[in-house]
């Protein structure tokens, strides 16, 4: 079992508030990646499956970046890649 991608991060709700939570796994070889997601706006929490393609996926190395929507509260989620964003914030 080889993983291609993995992140965990802290999500924050609309007020920078830091609520929520979500792990992504891509293993070689597989068509989905594998998310476990705590929504930050209304606490939902959830574990699915999603191809990993357009529309979830955007772009490629360092401007990758993943769409994600509350299955509950529809509150929409974009993360970029982690090295982009350290850059982002200093």
């Amino acid at each position: 079992m080889q993983i291609e991608y993995i992140t965990t991060r802290t999500l924050e709700n609309s007020k920078g508030e830091p609520k929520g939570k979500v792990r992504i796994l891509k293993l070689v070889g597989e068509a989905n990646a594998t998310i476990e997601f705590k929504c930050p706006e209304c606490g939902f929490e959830a574990k699915w499956e999603e191809a990993w393609k357009e529309p979830f996926v955007e772009g490629k190395g360092a401007n990758q970046k993943f769409n994600l929507k509350c299955k509950s509260c529809n509150f929409s989620i974009k993360l970029s890649k982690l090295k982009k964003e350290i850059k982002k914030k200093k």
